[in-house]
């Protein structure tokens, strides 16, 4: 869970560096603002997945161009290769 907190703070802060106030991404992300300042300050105590899940949302929102684009599948979902190929 630490290197995801790390990566939501570092989402929190390129929107910070957009120009988007804490209050602007905690009401854009649908969460308190006093969550998004310990998520950025790293103090977070087990936020709840619905706070990590706003903020991503949101970041994905606003900042597309920095959301890395999924990665294509090669098997169908519950396979995997043989071994050997």
């Amino acid at each position: 869970m630490p290197d995801d907190l790390a990566q939501v703070a570092r989402m929190i802060h390129r929107l910070e560096e957009t120009g988007l106030t804490r209050r602007e991404i905690a009401a854009g992300s649908n969460v308190a603002s006093s969550a998004i300042t310990r998520l950025a300050n790293l103090t977070a105590q087990n936020p709840t997945l619905r706070v990590v899940a706003g903020v991503r949302k949101f970041y994905r929102e606003r900042c597309p161009e920095d959301v890395e684009p999924p990665r294509q599948q090669r098997f169908a979902n519950g396979c995997a290769p043989r071994a050997g190929r």
